[in-house]
């Protein structure tokens, strides 16, 4: 396997997904020519509309009325810095690749071409001036960048969903083929390759990707990540490798920890590595990509930077064991072997700390805002009958979550181990310099605080489920309990470890991005649900239905479907709701993931039910299509602050449940409150 590894692509990916900044761009450059890498690419802040993929780096010629809305400044810094930094490493043999997402239009091209849109209000794909602007986009992109040699394509993560748009005259696999092809083409006709990236979240959007790429050409190189769908340490090898027949397959590898701690945490991947590399080399890839940074945090100068190590050993032929030694031998001294066997243990913990049972808990390896806690059925989790229906990727196959107690033993055992791992390191701190100490106390001083904190949101979240279970109101005393204890673990650590950006909990996903404590946000936002839900359930029992469900509440359930990552709860006028899309599609985009989701609810068998909607909008107009069993309406009406909706369903199978489903289908974002069936 060795020598077959060293005459592979060896390529490593930076700038994950921030601005490119030079200092940073050129050492990740000398390093990859030190150490025999052969491929570089470059990924840039591809989520920001203005900044991101080849867009917010390029200077349109044909299209240059649209470079008005671009950051100039930025354009003109990449055209510098990226072109520098190509030099270097074409001068040293290795080729340069730049992330792209489509598909992306400027802001205003509908509006100056509105002949782009169907009848429904979407972007048609076919038509020509949309075929135009990418060829003449990419062409502008290889004029400025003349050393780059390809393009990285994900066709997901854009203002305009490819997959998800309406009324097209293209079916999806026709639509991937029909896009994917037009920016093949312009990319030969340049000269230069281009390398797509399925990056489904569902099977089936992954085959038919694989279909689309195969009819263009078997020498379309796929780029995969070597866990399924994510990063997930827990996610399994990426079995859809062996769909991949007859095009070339490139290894996507996340060494540096992206969903477990992002740097923060101390994280030694040697088992992970071996083994990914070792599944891998089943499929002959034609070599690896290694992540090697996430938001501004990066390996080097770090006790993490080991991954690294291991990882240039496996792809040049050399003992990883060995790299892992040499390493923690140059980086601290005397102390290389009690440093070691510090980290031993890290990947493990990191497992029992960021799962329950083996299931995704965390929000891309921070704290969990609420938002997330509940779509990721967090809550569900801590109910008596666990019973989770959706089938998304962070749900391991057939899982059991078992005694609940033994989710509570799972993060107790971390933070034990966590707590001694921390107090053998205050032990060395004499036999080092200052700065190492100090770069390893803040990341294993993190790992304690994360612990804590994890153990106490389970706290949080048990007796908020129990009290609505049982109606005790000795759980809401808990509960309260609970988040006053998870606020002075929050609260200590800041003290411990410094009030920055180095601090664990003062990193995350946050609803207002002036307030950094994350902890802090989600205290505050569980105990406004908290008492909204309340509310909420104590006016639907006076109505004595045969069942309801407060949309957007913690304790929903009610079997909820959706797809993942398009359908997210809100408080609007101090209740819950539910929306079938996203809040950022809902607050500035007109056309984005036209989400869905369901419930099954108690109906009675053999009678005509009654199933009524309190619904709204946040915008002049309630639009959703509404499926009971297979009653299917279509409900298109002015929306006030909030209305109630009256449907009828015929029961006639005898069945005691029926599912209702709720779907986005306009540029409107429906609001559903609660639902009740008489």
């Amino acid at each position: 396997m060795k020598s077959g590894l060293i005459k592979k692509v060896r390529g490593i990916s930076v700038a994950n997904p921030v601005e490119v900044e030079e200092n940073y761009l050129m050492e990740a450059a000398d390093y990859a020519i030190k150490n025999g890498y052969n491929h570089f690419q470059f990924i840039g802040p591809i989520h920001n509309p203005v900044k991101g993929n080849v867009d917010g780096i390029t200077l349109y010629e044909k299209y240059a009325r649209f470079n008005k809305d671009k950051d100039l400044s930025y354009a003109r810094l990449n055209i510098d810095l990226l072109n520098r930094a190509c030099d270097k490493l074409s001068a040293a043999g290795i080729k340069t690749y730049m992330w792209h997402h489509e598909l992306e239009l400027p802001a205003d091209f509908s509006k100056e071409y509105p002949e782009v849109l169907n009848d429904y209000g979407d972007v048609e794909v076919s038509h020509p001036l949309v075929k135009d602007f990418l060829e003449n986009k990419i062409r502008d992109f290889f004029a400025s960048y003349k050393k780059m040699d390809g393009i990285i394509l994900t066709l997901h993560e854009t203002r305009i969903p490819l997959l998800k748009l309406k009324n097209q005259k293209l079916g999806k696999v026709e639509r991937v083929q029909y896009v994917t092809k037009i920016l093949y083409d312009a990319c030969a006709s340049c000269g230069k390759e281009l390398i797509v990236r399925p990056f489904a979240s569902i099977a089936e959007d992954y085959d038919l990707m694989l279909g689309a790429y195969e009819k263009i050409s078997t020498d379309l190189v796929i780029m995969d990540k070597w866990t399924q769908f994510d990063w997930s340490l827990t996610l399994p090898h990426n079995r859809f490798f062996e769909k991949i027949k007859n095009n070339p397959l490139l290894v996507e590898a996340d060494i540096f920890g992206e969903f477990f701690g992002k740097g923060l945490l101390p994280l030694y991947l040697k088992h992970h590595i071996t083994e990914k590399f070792s599944y891998c080399e089943k499929f002959s890839p034609i070599g690896y990509v290694s992540r090697i940074d996430r938001e501004n945090r990066i390996f080097f100068g770090t006790v993490n930077c080991v991954n690294l190590a291991l990882t240039t050993a496996v792809l040049s032929g050399r003992d990883p064991e060995r790299a892992a030694e040499e390493f923690f031998a140059e980086e601290y001294g005397d102390a290389a072997d009690n440093v070691r066997a510090l980290m031993e243990p890290t990947e493990e913990l990191n497992r029992k700390l960021l799962t329950a049972n083996g299931y995704y808990f965390m929000q891309q390896s921070f704290f969990p805002t609420l938002n997330h806690c509940k779509n990721h059925f967090y809550f569900d989790l801590m109910k008596e009958k666990c019973d989770i229906a959706s089938d998304e990727w962070f749900i391991p196959a057939n899982f059991v979550r078992g005694d609940i107690k033994a989710l509570f033993t799972e993060k107790e055992e971390v933070v034990c181990a966590s707590e001694k791992l921390l107090k053998d390191l205050v032990c060395l701190k004499s036999r080092m310099s200052g700065e190492k100490y100090r770069g390893l106390y803040i990341r294993f001083a993190n790992l304690c605080y994360a612990a804590r904190a994890w153990r106490a949101l389970l706290d949080v979240l048990y007796n908020y489920v129990k009290f609505f279970e049982t109606g005790n109101i000795k759980y809401e005393g808990l509960f309260i309990k609970a988040t006053d204890n998870l606020a002075l673990i929050e609260k200590e650590g800041r003290e411990k470890t410094g009030d920055s950006d180095e601090y664990y909990l003062n990193n995350g996903y946050f609803e207002n991005p002036a307030d950094k404590h994350i902890a802090e946000e989600f205290i505050n936002d569980v105990k406004e649900c908290f008492e909204a839900e309340k509310k909420a359930v104590s006016a639907l029992r006076k109505q004595n239905p045969t069942d309801f469900v407060v949309c957007g509440g913690a304790t929903e359930g009610h079997r909820l479907k959706k797809e993942v990552n398009f359908s997210d709860t809100m408080l609007v006028n101090g209740k819950p709701c539910r929306i079938p899309g996203n809040k950022k599609g809902a607050e500035w985009c007109a056309v984005n993931a036209h989400g869905w989701f369901s419930y099954e609810i108690a109906v009675r068998p053999n009678s005509e039910n009654t199933i009524i909607l309190n619904a709204g909008s946040l915008k002049e107009r309630f639009v959703a299509k509404i499926t009971v069993g297979d009653e299917v309406s279509v409900v298109d009406r002015p929306s006030k602050k909030d209305f109630e909706l009256t449907l009828k369903y015929k029961e006639n199978l005898g069945a005691e449940t029926a599912r209702i489903r709720i779907e986005r289908i306009s540029g409107h974002t429906p609001l559903i409150y609660s639902i009740r069936v008489l």
